[in-house]
């Protein structure tokens, strides 16, 4: 049998994962191949491939899960296009077949075995893994008081893999957040991916942590309203990870400046 001619490699964190699909040609060019397309999920986030492993075109996919080899390259001090290289080269394939170029008009749709029938509502995601992204209990409290006064439907995304690095520091923790469910705010326990993905697409808005979930509303064009820890890198240099800030509809402040009036007349602008 002839190699592929093309591949299509998606690797590093869920957020990137994201940005690929939404701003590369690769996922439109795995949802409209006809023919057998060798798809590398190199992503430390475990859940990254549930995007592919249930897309409507997954008949096609020739699905590799090399989270693990992303993990061993990154330890061994392998950066950005090196960790590329080596990940093609482990999987047998030319680094030059990926499938690159822009997205274009393409929309991206995400298939899920769980998705659910919603529409207009708000979502709310206050964890982002571990480490001091994720709210604090007072704060996450402190944001629900606001979200029970809105008039929407407020879905509330957590997903738990408590996990450790190799050198114990602990990078994914247990996200639980029953205690707001009741009024209008739904607890949405272990969601996949891609179901999250198309409840954030089509939603009103979006709260949440410094997040992967957060990126996805911004390229859905989603008003956002995100909190950070002081002084975070991505906000203070304005990085890739920053593309929605400063958009007009978007509410956002480090956790120790919050202005909530500020915030809950935000939330009654995106409400109305």
């Amino acid at each position: 049998m002839n190699p592929p001619s093309r591949t299509a490699l998606f690797s590093a964190g869920l957020g990137d994962v994201i940005r690929r699909i939404y701003t590369s040609h690769s996922y439109q060019f795995i949802s409209e191949v006809k023919d057998r397309i060798p798809v590398i999920v190199a992503s430390h986030n475990p859940f990254s491939i549930e995007i592919f492993r249930h897309h409507r075109n997954a008949r096609n996919f020739l699905l590799l899960d090399l989270g693990h080899k992303y993990d061993e390259f990154l330890r061994a001090g392998l950066k950005g296009p090196e960790i590329t290289r080596a990940i093609m080269d482990f999987a047998g394939y030319d680094t030059a077949s990926q499938v690159l170029g822009s997205r274009g008009d393409y929309q991206p749709l995400f298939d899920a075995p769980d998705r659910l029938p919603s529409e207009g509502h708000i979502v709310f995601c206050p964890f982002s893994g571990g480490g001091p992204r994720t709210f604090t209990q007072p704060f996450m409290h402190r944001v629900a008081e606001c979200l029970w006064r809105s008039p929407c439907q407020i879905y509330v995304v957590t997903r738990s893999f408590p996990r450790n690095r190799q050198d114990g520091k602990n990078i994914h923790a247990e996200e639980d957040a029953r205690m707001l469910e009741g009024g209008n705010i739904k607890v949405l326990d272990n969601l996949t991916v891609p179901a999250s993905l198309d409840l954030i697409r089509n939603s009103r808005a979006y709260v949440g942590s410094w997040s992967s979930l957060h990126q996805a509303a911004w390229f859905e064009n989603k008003p956002v309203a995100v909190f950070y820890p002081k002084d975070w890198t991505d906000v203070k240099r304005r990085t890739g990870y920053a593309f929605g800030l400063d958009r007009d509809n978007c509410f956002h402040s480090d956790y120790e400046s919050v202005d909530f009036t500020k915030f809950e007349g935000w939330l009654d602008t995106v409400s109305e």
